[in-house]
Formats: structure tokens, C-alpha cells, sequence
């Protein structure tokens, strides 16, 4: 009995990953890891879920099954992953590979067959068990720079199969593959008077705080004057052996006086979550300074996973009148090297210096409230739960321009906005279409229209207006010239793009049959490969035809021979 009690208590003690270990997964890639994106770093809108590993700046390495398994999923698409690959295990386990070049063997050749079948670029298939199995080691793919990548490399993550809840890959044995001696780094430290009545260093404003190291080798900041609630953010990266890359960081713990206070463990978190990115942030102050500083307490709370907060004090110190307070934040990376930082807080009663900004606009959001807004010819609905805190927000219109106040605040669910055309005068309404046009920028918004009422759902606050394109797509540099012997080639290819409401569909057609067109929209190119067997002796009749989202269409005609 105390034996079988003893092994219950081991077994509480793992963690997810640890039971779903089970088998070894090798390196998905014949040469050494290193790290150009870790798991729970901080992305534009996200949490990344992988580990995004470098391929020497190259194109086309072989991608290695890690263990045996089968392939569950495949999904080509122009954006996010691009060209993408499942594998399901049989310890419940997926791994996930994106941004490939291209597949290999028996997955390259249904990958092709389902193309042309649904005459399709983008497409994405659900496999049986039995269908496609792979062993450890089989080559499964390319590596490339498909979708949404910056750059050649392997994204490269973990799954579990039944939840599809993401795992830190380096849980699955990826540590032994990255060599890291390096501890975190902090770029900056600030400190936030949160209550009505706070001031820190004679400011009511979040205020940069210095650090310096101390013989120990832990840093320490310089005193922090305050009273009321505060808080503190913090802008930091991790980095390894043989590697530049600033990177997150996996750890991050924060005390006062010895009691935890805010947290994180970047383990295991679901894709429902990797919104909170915007909340965890000081979002004004990035979309100001493109700088990410990581907010150390809550202002409202949000259910992130990862987080283990006081929720007593959601994070924040109390300073109070005689007190000083040590606040302490430890930083760590999954291989257990260290920094800490400590924080003097002395009370002090002063007037501020520096004083809040004030409030913009007269419109009040409370989070937890649906707000419906009606003006000439302006509606506005905004879901209840749509941001992550309670602020005032300014909202006007002139000359048939919404301004929905400034991208200051994060926006956590879609807020619906509205035109009433009616009376406007519109040149081309078939034509027309809602965009966001801060600043230089015109973005296409999908834009549902029903009589003279058009509306569209917004993720981010700022400017909208409709706007009307009644010019066609280009396509231009083809990759021959009318009339050319293609003796050598492997392929042809040909730039498209649009400059106002964006491409929608691409088409191409040989001899009159339907040809696959790879599309980058990173470069404008769309390639077809004569490998696929359409192209013929003599000549070839091209067809390129190309639509944007409003219906502009370009057609191209041109025409090559093959010996």
C-alpha cells in the first residue's frame, strides 16, 4: 500500500510532457539546433508555439521523421504556416512542421494529386491511421520560407493529439539538442503607479528605473520612492550558444519581502490563450516604441495558464506610510541559468512631477460590458470581454471617416463597424469596401454588404473609411519572353500584385488545363513547375488570370516552346 501511495506521488510530480514522453524524438533536421524563435515568445498578436529553428539561411533541407508515427493533417496555404505537416505518434503526441518548401515521397505525391484535383493552391487534407505511416528517420519534407515566415527555417512544434494543447518542445527532449549557457538578459526595468493616489519617483507616469550588478552577480535597481499601489514591467530576452537571436525568456517569478507575487511558466498553453500576448504587454507603450515590456502584475485579470499570481494583490505592491519593501524578479531559461534582479521601495509621500497624461475622449468602456454606438450614418457594437481593462475612449467621425479613438488599447474580440451608405453618392459601390487608413496604410477589410448598409469586424483600434478600387491587378515580369524555346528551364513564373483592396484569386492555365501555381506573397511570385507534367512538346499556350477582393480581374495571354 505505501509503495502504491509512493508511486501515486511520483506521478503527480510530472509534468504533462513528462507522461506523454514515453518514445525519444530525434532532430528533425540533419544539422545542429540553434534557435531563431523559442516557445512562449512574444509575437505581434501571439504567443509563438514552437521553436523555430535555423537552416543555415538555406532552402530545401531534409526534414526527418522524429519518431514513428503516421501523417494526420497537411495544409498549404498562402499564409501563416504556409506549406505545413502533422504527425501524429503513438505516445499522443503531434509534432507540426511549417513553412516547408516543399514535401517528399508519397506525401509529395497526394499533396500534388488533391491540387489539381480541387484545382486549388490552398488546401488542406485530414488523413486516416492508415493512409500515409511513417518510420523515425523517413524524410518527410523540405524546409523553406512559405506563408508568414521572416526567413529560411523549420517551425518546428509539439502538440497533445487529443487537446491540442501546445508543449514546449524543449520538454520533449529538445534541451539535450540546444546548447545554452547563457543567462536572460533585461533591456529595461520600469516601475507603474497603478492607484489614483500613486506616485513612483515624484511620477505618475510608468518610470525607467536603472539596474547595475553587484558582486554577488545579481543586479540591483535604484531605490524606488513611492506611495500607493505599484507595479513594475520589465523588457528582457534569452538568448544561447552560438546564436544572436534574442529570444523569450521561460521563466520570470516576482516576491516582495519573500511572498510571490506574479509569475510565469511558459510549459504547455492552449491556442484560445495566445491573444493574452496584448494584455501581458504595456500595448500603448509598444505600438508607440515597437518595445514589448512585459506588464509584472494584472490591471484586470485575464486567464492565462502559464500565469501563477497573488490574487490578493493581483501583483502589485501596497506601499505604505514607515514601510520599505525588497521586490525581487528572477528570471530563468529552461536550462536553469539565472538572473535576478532586486528592487529597494522606500515610502515616501511626494507631489508628482511628472503627471498622469490626460483622459482622451468621452466615451466610458467598461470591459465587462457590451457598448453599442449609433451617429449619422456610424454604427458601432462592441462585445462585452472586447479589452482588457476599463479606459474612456474617443470616437468621431467627419467627412465619412470613422475615427474608433487610437491603436492604444488591445482588442481581445472582433468589435463590428457600419456605414449607411445611403445618400453618400458612391461612384462604384459594387466597387467599394471599408479599410483601416492610418497614417500611409489602406488594409482591406472583408466587407459585408446588405442594401446601402456596409460592415466589416475590426481587431484593432484606429481610422476606417470605405474606399473604392476600380483597378485591376497587375501581372508583370514574367520569367520568359512571348515566344521563347524553354530548352533548360525547370519552371516559369510571373509577379502579381494589387495596390489597394489586395489579390483574392490566381489562376493559370497550359494548353487550356489548370496548372498549379506556387504563390509568395512575400515576393509577389507565383511560379508553376514543369515537373507537374502539364507542359508538352512544342508549344505552350499560357493563361494567367488574377482577381482582387472587389472583383478587378487581369487577364495575361502569353505563350512559350518546349522541345
Amino acid at each position: 500500500m505505501k509503495k502504491s501511495l509512493l508511486l501515486i506521488g511520483l506521478l503527480s510530480q510530472l509534468t504533462h510532457a513528462q507522461v506523454k514522453q514515453q518514445i525519444e524524438f530525434a532532430n528533425p533536421l540533419n544539422i545542429s539546433i540553434n534557435a531563431s524563435g523559442n516557445f512562449g515568445e512574444l509575437r505581434g498578436s501571439h504567443f509563438h508555439t514552437g521553436i523555430d529553428i535555423k537552416t543555415q539561411q538555406r532552402i530545401g533541407l531534409p526534414v526527418y521523421a522524429p519518431a514513428d508515427g503516421y501523417v494526420s493533417r497537411i495544409k498549404v496555404s498562402t499564409w501563416g504556416y504556409g506549406k505545413a505537416l502533422y504527425i501524429d505518434h503513438p505516445n499522443g503526441i503531434t509534432t507540426v512542421y511549417g513553412h516547408l518548401n516543399a514535401y517528399a515521397g508519397d506525401i509529395a505525391k497526394l499533396v500534388k494529386d488533391r491540387h489539381y484535383k480541387e484545382q486549388k493552391f490552398e488546401i488542406e487534407l485530414f488523413l486516416k491511421k492508415e493512409e500515409i505511416k511513417v518510420k523515425k528517420g523517413d524524410i518527410i519534407a523540405f524546409t523553406g520560407n512559405t506563408g508568414g515566415s521572416g526567413g529560411p527555417h523549420l517551425h518546428y512544434e509539439f502538440r497533445d493529439t487529443k487537446t491540442e494543447h501546445i508543449i514546449n518542445p524543449l520538454q520533449m527532449g529538445m534541451d539535450k539538442m540546444l546548447v545554452d549557457t547563457q543567462v536572460p538578459t533585461i533591456n529595461t526595468l520600469y516601475v507603474y503607479p497603478v492607484s489614483d493616489d500613486a506616485v513612483a519617483n515624484k511620477s505618475q507616469q510608468p518610470v525607467l528605473i536603472s539596474l547595475k550588478q553587484q558582486p554577488n552577480g545579481e543586479y540591483a535597481s535604484e531605490t524606488v520612492y513611492a506611495q500607493g499601489a505599484i507595479g513594475f514591467g520589465i523588457d528582457i530576452y534569452d538568448t544561447s550558444d552560438f546564436n544572436t537571436n534574442k529570444n523569450g525568456v521561460y521563466y520570470v517569478q516576482t516576491s516582495v519581502n519573500g511572498k510571490s507575487l506574479f509569475g510565469y511558466k511558459f510549459n504547455e498553453f492552449s491556442f484560445a490563450e495566445t491573444g493574452y500576448v496584448n494584455a501581458l504587454i504595456d500595448y500603448s507603450h509598444a505600438m508607440a516604441t515597437k518595445q514589448k515590456v512585459q506588464k509584472l502584475f494584472f490591471e484586470k485579470s485575464y486567464p492565462l495558464t502559464v500565469l501563477t499570481v497573488d490574487n490578493a494583490t493581483n501583483g502589485l505592491i501596497a506601499v505604505q506610510p514607515g514601510q520599505s519593501y525588497n521586490y525581487r524578479i528572477e528570471l530563468k531559461d529552461f536550462h536553469g541559468n539565472t538572473k535576478v534582479v532586486n528592487v529597494p521601495i522606500v515610502y515616501r509621500k511626494e507631489e508628482a512631477t511628472t503627471l498622469r497624461k490626460p483622459t482622451i475622449g468621452t466615451y466610458k468602456i467598461e470591459a465587462d460590458r457590451e457598448f453599442i454606438y449609433e451617429k449619422d450614418n456610424i454604427a458601432i457594437s462592441i462585445p462585452s470581454q472586447a479589452f482588457y481593462r476599463n479606459f474612456t475612449m474617443d470616437i468621431s467621425s467627419k467627412n465619412n471617416v470613422l475615427t474608433l479613438h487610437r491603436n492604444t488599447e488591445a482588442v481581445a474580440k472582433n468589435i463590428m463597424i457600419a456605414f449607411n451608405t445611403e445618400g453618400m453618392n458612391l461612384s462604384n459601390p459594387d466597387k467599394t469596401f471599408i479599410a483601416r487608413t492610418d497614417g500611409n496604410r489602406k488594409d482591406y477589410l472583408k466587407t459585408y454588404k446588405k442594401g446601402t448598409k456596409f460592415t466589416a469586424y475590426v481587431k484593432s483600434l484606429g481610422q476606417y473609411q470605405l474606399l473604392t478600387d476600380e483597378t485591376a491587378p497587375e501581372i508583370y515580369s514574367p520569367s520568359f519572353k512571348e515566344g521563347d524555346s524553354l530548352n533548360k528551364q525547370k519552371s516559369i513564373s510571373f509577379k502579381v500584385r494589387d495596390v489597394l483592396s489586395g489579390i483574392n484569386t490566381i489562376e493559370g492555365t497550359i494548353n487550356g488545363q489548370w496548372i498549379l501555381l506556387d504563390y509568395d506573397y512575400k515576393t509577389q511570385q507565383i511560379v508553376h513547375y514543369f515537373a507537374d507534367g502539364i507542359v508538352t512538346s512544342g508549344k505552350n499556350n499560357v493563361v494567367i488570370k488574377v482577381t482582387d477582393n472587389v472583383g478587378n480581374e487581369n487577364k495575361l495571354e502569353t505563350h512559350f516552346f518546349r522541345p
